[in-house]
């Protein structure tokens, strides 16, 4: 009987196993199986990566007596390698030509979307998702091979300025605009338009509170919206809505329209045109004209021409010009929910003078339908006449409680209006004449100083005019330094 022997080897790191069949004679017709030397292998601790072909090869061919490898290790995998993945992307610019929708309509004057990415202070801009490690390997003998982690990544690449990493995050440090350079993420402060804020920008809205400056090469064109803390305008600002602490303009504001500019410090070349801009310090190196309508605290400009001003302290002109409405001593804010109550209450009294007219008749007979009404509680007619009446006289007995309220209110407006001290008119060099008739000049310049709801002076020559008591005060031998260091502490004080 021929004698079978299975050998097997398993290298000294397990990772492979080797078998031969050894027979004592050199042909046997002995048949092996594949399970016969899988439990040989499994006998001696084989158990993984097993190679099936190699032993159904060696049972077919009875390739006795020569070394076969049956096993190898299964290798570790290689596991992911670490990422950034951005959670805020910086859009591309993208112009109006984007926007156009299936009917061919351009929103021209909206908020362009992605033109620019506002991000929050603490805000996640990225997170680095860390290396994963690979599936595990095994010997041969089935004892475990770590999987391999994949490789990290360094924030280097991606930190930019103002952001930090905390954790597996990078973050906003300042309030800012998210703009991407290379791979780095940076957050900066300042807008930069090369051109016109217009069509091809959108409209621009920021929280008034972040500190950021927005530089426009160009001008700001009518119908958009702009909204930035600091804005500089290196050409006009045409029929649009500005909101903005500080707003400088190298050239000047022009247009007819009604659309606010609200600021809180303005300096500007010029401002032409019916225009209506609140501030708290105004200040014009050539002239307003044109009808333009201006409040604020403080306001200095060299021509006031054909205008409407309103400030809380003080005006400073070289020269007036033409026919100006000037009040000073006015709280502007005040003055405008005085306002507001008034058109108000002007609404009410209108409608109860309607109610009234139009009910006259009805209301003229109320006693004596009162009076048929004794004698005939029962009659469906006088009693209906009754109910109509006395609902009119409640509506009407309403509407004059409103109006009594609102009249409340527009009196505590009308006490708070009106600012005591010495608030000023600065004429420093004079006002214009205008020719009436051949060889006859009339000054048409009218200003009124208000510190309560009456006028209190038309001067007509040059100087300071200030108020004491109920008197108007000029003063032709002012002193200019003063006034401008009033100003000056002003607007020093207000900015820190």
């Amino acid at each position: 009987m021929t004698n079978v022997k299975i050998n097997i080897q398993i290298a000294n790191n397990e990772k492979q196993a080797f078998l031969t069949v050894i027979s004592d004679e050199e042909n046997t017709s002995k048949e092996l199986t594949v399970d016969e030397l899988k439990k040989s292998l499994s006998e001696k601790g084989v158990i993984k990566g097993i190679k099936e072909i190699t032993l159904e090869q060696i049972c077919q061919y009875k390739n006795f007596g020569h070394k076969f490898l049956v096993a190898e290790a299964i290798p570790p995998q290689i596991g992911e390698n670490a990422k950034i993945q951005i959670k805020i992307k910086p859009k591309e610019r993208s112009t109006y030509e984007k926007g156009v929708d299936a009917e061919r309509r351009v929103d021209h004057y909206g908020v362009r979307e992605g033109f620019i990415t506002y991000v929050k202070e603490g805000e996640i801009l990225a997170t680095r998702v860390p290396p994963k490690r690979g599936a595990n390997g095994f010997t041969v003998t089935g004892n475990k091979i770590d999987g391999i982690l994949g490789k990290d990544i360094s924030w280097f690449d991606f930190q930019g300025k103002d952001t930090k990493v905390v954790g597996n995050d990078l973050i906003a440090v300042n309030d800012g605009i998210l703009k991407k350079e290379g791979s780095k993420l940076d957050i900066e402060q300042n807008i930069m338009l090369e051109g016109d804020l217009g069509i091809k920008t959108g409209s621009i809205i920021l929280p008034l509170e972040a500190d950021i400056e927005m530089f426009v090469a160009g001008d700001i064109k009518g119908g958009f919206s702009v909204q930035c803390h600091k804005i500089t305008v290196m050409g006009n600002i045409e029929d649009a809505r500005i909101n903005a602490k500080i707003l400088e303009v190298k050239r000047g504001i022009v247009g007819t329209s009604n659309v606010p500019i609200v600021v809180d410090y303005l300096t500007t070349g010029f401002i032409i045109g019916t225009r209506k801009i609140k501030s708290k310090f105004i200040n014009v190196k050539k002239e307003i004209s044109g009808g333009s309508k201006i409040q604020a605290d403080f306001m200095r400009s060299h021509v006031i021409q054909e205008c409407s001003v309103t400030a809380k302290y003080g005006v400073w002109t070289d020269y007036l010009y033409g026919s100006n409405d000037i009040w000073v001593g006015v709280d502007i804010d005040e003055n405008e929910e005085y306002n507001n109550w008034s058109r108000q209450l002007d609404g009410v009294d209108k409608a109860l003078r309607e109610m009234e007219l139009s009910n006259r008749n009805l209301i003229r007979k109320a006693d004596s339908v009162r009076e048929m009404a004794k004698r005939m509680p029962n009659n469906p007619l006088v009693k209906k006449e009754l109910a109509n009446i006395n609902e009119i006289i409640d509506k009407i007995s309403k509407i004059e409680k409103v109006k009594e309220t609102l009249k409340q209110k527009l009196q505590l407006h009308r006490d708070k209006m009106y600012i005591s001290g010495s608030p000023f008119i600065l004429v420093g060099l004079g006002f214009t004449k205008k020719a009436l008739k051949k060889d006859k000049t009339k000054p048409i310049n009218k200003f009124t100083i208000k510190e309560f709801s009456y006028e209190r002076g038309k001067p007509l020559i040059t100087g300071l005019y200030t108020l004491r008591g109920e008197e108007v005060i000029v003063d032709p031998k002012y002193n200019v330094s003063e006034i401008n260091e009033i100003m000056e502490n002003y607007e020093k004080a207000s900015l820190n």
